[in-house]
């Protein structure tokens, strides 16, 4: 039977897409305010979007209404969330602001996290556990 002499180092895929964030600042602000109509592929006028996203004396309220203009149908959303200075906000396309409790790090910061595993050495992947020169981070099994 052969031995396993070195592993090859994999990461889970890089999720890719970006957040455009806001971090609370104390201040009233509008921070989204959208009313949009989508079409079916016919061109006829199928949804129309409302979202409107503010704070206000430090609560984020968030008013959301989606409308079938095709059965009249009617979806009201309404949501208060009280904030404090540094609480982080995310937009999603569509869904406008939402809280997040991710940790989010800007893309530089990612791409520097990224660099240095394409930069460390081979031997970094000594499966006998041994250290290495290039890295005080043993990446192989102990």
């Amino acid at each position: 039977m052969k031995k396993l002499e070195n592993l090859e180092k994999y990461v889970l895929y890089p999720n890719t897409q970006f957040f455009g964030t806001y971090f609370y600042d104390g201040e009233d602000i509008e921070l989204h305010n959208q009313c949009e109509e989508f079409k079916d592929d016919d061109g006829n006028p199928e949804v129309r979007l409302t979202i409107i996203d503010t704070i206000e004396n430090g609560i984020f309220k968030k008013y959301k209404l989606v409308e079938d203009l095709r059965t009249g149908g009617k979806e009201e959303t309404k949501r208060e969330i009280p904030m404090k200075e540094g609480d982080k906000l995310i937009f999603v396309m569509n869904e406008g602001f939402t809280q997040t409790h991710s940790k989010l790090i800007p893309i530089q910061e990612a791409i520097d996290l990224y660099s240095l595993l394409i930069n460390t050495r081979s031997d970094d992947n000594d499966t006998e556990g041994n250290e290495t020169e290039s890295s005080s981070t043993n990446w192989g099994n102990k």
